[in-house]
């Protein structure tokens, strides 16, 4: 068996290009721009929190004013529905049919619907037949109310005038009563200093 040899690389030591450093990279450049899409985030961060905040902040304003609204407007029924109430009662029934004309009847006359009879005997109303009735205009009521006022305020002024009075009264008697302390000290310390002079002598 035969070997064949291969021919040997003609080795010329200038025909090898030469090998340079590699510069290093630059990490400064990457830093920043990791640093600059950082501070982007955080300030778009801020700035949609700001946003936010101000949207939820409107709302709330929003929500409060629509709910003094439901309030005001919750009032304003309740007021009506007193109203109707009182209008609906049995006293302003009567003084608005008093006004019309109309008088009570203590024995009214009903009528059966389901055949359309009248139950009760009718009988002609003149006006006295409830004497305790007694029935007011609304001015009428004004001044009664005013009245009540009055003498609610007259009797509240006499209360306070004979509180004042009785704590004069006490004031007095507390004065007095510091005014003979003082003068049965002070003769006391007279005879009390009579007695040492005589006991000098």
């Amino acid at each position: 068996m035969t070997a064949l040899l291969a021919p040997k690389p003609d080795r010329q030591l200038g025909s090898r290009p030469r090998l340079r450093p590699v510069a290093a990279p630059r990490r400064q450049l990457r830093r920043a721009g990791f640093v600059a899409v950082v501070a982007a985030i955080l300030g778009i961060g801020m700035v949609g929190v700001l946003i936010l905040t101000t949207v939820l902040q409107d709302q709330a304003f929003e929500v409060q004013r629509r709910q003094s609204t439901a309030n005001a407007l919750a009032n304003e029924l309740s007021d009506l529905e007193a109203e109707v109430t009182q209008a609906r009662s049995m006293q302003s029934l009567a003084v608005a049919a008093q006004k019309l004309g109309m008088k009570p009847n203590p024995n009214p006359v009903q009528l059966r619907l389901t055949d359309g009879k009248l139950v009760g005997e009718p009988s002609k109303v003149l006006g006295g037949e409830v004497p305790s009735v007694r029935y007011i205009t609304e001015e009428q009521a004004e001044r009664e109310l005013e009245a009540r006022h009055v003498a609610e305020a007259k009797r509240k002024a006499e209360a306070e005038a004979k509180k004042k009075a009785e704590a004069e009264k006490k004031a007095e008697a507390k004065r007095k009563a510091e005014a003979k302390k003082q003068a049965e000290a002070k003769k006391q310390a007279d005879a009390a200093g009579a007695a040492a002079a005589g006991g000098d002598q």
